[in-house]
């Protein structure tokens, strides 16, 4: 394909957009939502959970779900600072943490949340053969020690700066090991009361939840609205009081809407992960070739409509502690030296194919500039857009050869670094069988430095890493939006690589 078609094919998309955008008020929407109830908060979906695993990572939308039925010792409050959950109070010194169990903590199967229940719970994490997203992360615990039935200690091989954070994300749940893997029973302000397979879940609120008062809705509606349009639409026609991931061409329309709000926070990114097992991204020059051969700017334009910044170097918060000139800038625009990269790993005109979806309009058009970009260096490039569900479980068992991914850093700490480019389970999350020793020698020291300066250099030299052997290209810094009904009053968007997390705050949310 030409670079004119390209440039048609993207352009075509725009008009359809833009046109569809204009007759947002005249899409059928799904019947389900036409009976208007008060008492009901209902939140559009981006996508229909992949899957409700506990422990794995399987998309925003899916934690979005999991963290109302699911939740950890501490969790993140409307600021994106660490706090409590299960554990109403915890302590620190060096390498222990003492954790004191809410003592009305209960499961949603009645059953008393304890100690022990933590420490099964973390072992299923970490025992062998685990898919869990923190499995690499968590082996920095040496001991699990129930003090009493409401006290757990943990201990650590090392000082670890981010282990509060690590456990404040939704992969460290706390389950009833009564009720086991196999139909996991956590203890989230809501339970599941229906679900409709690809379309919508009912929640109710869980009457023994450990806060009182919360949640604030007793019943809670999340509908799947793979299209980006119906989805801007359910939200204006009042079908539905919250979205997630409003799309960025729609982003102008809803903050001029005197009815609606929109809150938005910059953090998230895109980049590509390479499948290292298979040519030719096997080859470390394809892999620079890639990152120096895309022009960013390109992409913040037209899957971002603007919102958004180039990202050259690696994908850490803007406020890192760590971030320098030596982290943020590892490659440019250049073309001609990934032309001659190219030629010189023997892979001109050589046919790729490029797994993104055809869920997000922002995968898909960001694979559109890449496909363009890199056709004009050397490769052919072929487009995989599957829905989203499809793009999971492809990536997860590396049925690619690159693909486009939208993250961020697990947590706001450098360390959330690891589980995007270290060694670990398979997941979609990081380049499918990508190891290097010389990198996670590096990620494991800069995990436990206390230094602060110490801790700043090893990200640098993190950097000088990655900028050769490239276990993924970062291409963006995005804008995330959701938007919200007037009515709706509580919502609090979290901040950079903490915006997936904004389901934590559901609890807190009414309607007026």
């Amino acid at each position: 394909m030409t670079e004119f078609q390209h440039a048609s094919l993207l352009l075509s998309r725009r008009v359809f957009l833009a046109a569809s955008g204009a007759t947002l008020g005249t899409l059928v929407l799904p019947s389900v939502l036409r009976a208007q109830d008060a008492t009901v908060l209902k939140y559009a979906l981006s996508a229909y959970p992949p899957g409700l695993d506990p422990f794995r990572h399987e998309g925003a939308a899916a934690n979005a779900v999991k963290l109302q039925i699911f939740r950890g010792l501490l969790g993140l409050d409307a600021e994106g600072k660490v706090a409590s959950e299960l554990a109403e109070t915890w302590d620190e010194t060096g390498t222990d943490y003492t954790f004191h169990i809410r003592k009305n903590a209960v499961f949603q199967n009645g059953e008393p949340v304890t100690a022990a229940d933590v420490i099964w719970s973390i072992e299923q994490i970490l025992k062998e053969g685990s898919t869990a997203y923190f499995v690499e992360d968590l082996k920095v615990i040496s001991k699990m020690t129930a003090i009493d039935d409401k006290t757990v200690k943990i201990t650590l091989s090392a000082p670890t700066p981010a282990f509060t954070k690590l456990l404040a994300t939704p992969y460290v749940p706390i389950l009833s090991a009564k009720a086991g893997m196999e139909k996991p029973v956590g203890v989230g302000p809501y339970k599941i009361a229906a679900s409709e397979e690809g379309v919508s879940i009912d929640f109710e609120a869980f009457e023994g939840y450990y806060k009182e008062g919360f949640p604030k809705t007793k019943k809670l509606k999340m509908i799947a609205y793979k299209d980006e349009s119906l989805r801007v639409a359910a939200l204006e026609s009042g079908d539905v009081d919250i979205i997630e991931y409003v799309p960025w061409q729609s982003m102008g329309k809803v903050e001029n809407e005197p009815s609606l709000v929109l809150q938005e926070t910059t953090g998230p990114n895109m980049v590509i992960n390479f499948n290292v097992e298979q040519a030719p991204f096997n080859d470390a020059r394809v892999r620079q070739a890639v990152a120096y051969a895309i022009k960013r700017e390109d992409i913040v334009a037209a899957a971002f409509y603007g919102r958004g910044k180039p990202l050259f170097g690696l994908p850490l918060d803007e406020n890192s502690e760590v971030a320098s000139d030596k982290t943020k800038n590892l490659w440019s625009y250049d073309p001609d030296k990934a032309r001659a990269l190219i030629k010189e790993a023997g892979v001109e005109g050589k046919t790729v194919k490029l797994l993104s979806s055809s869920t997000y309009s922002m995968h898909q058009d960001t694979s559109l500039v890449v496909q363009q970009h890199l056709n004009a260096i050397g490769l052919v490039v072929e487009l995989d857009l599957p829905e989203w569900g499809a793009r999971v479980a492809q990536g997860n068992k590396g049925q690619y050869q690159f693909a486009i991914n939208g993250t961020s850093t697990a947590i706001n700490d450098p360390d959330g670094l690891t589980a995007m480019i270290g060694s670990g389970a398979a997941t979609y999350k990081r380049s499918f069988g990508y190891s290097n020793p010389k990198l996670d020698a590096l990620l494991t020291e800069g995990r436990h430095e206390m230094d602060p300066a110490k801790r700043k250099a090893t990200y640098e030299a993190v950097a000088e890493v990655v900028q050769q052997d490239v276990p993924l290209c970062p291409l963006t810094f995005r804008t995330q939006g959701f938007g919200l009904r007037k009515a709706v009053q509580g919502f609090h968007t979290l901040v950079g690589s903490s915006s997936g997390y904004t389901g934590f705050g559901l609890e807190d949310v009414m309607l007026g």
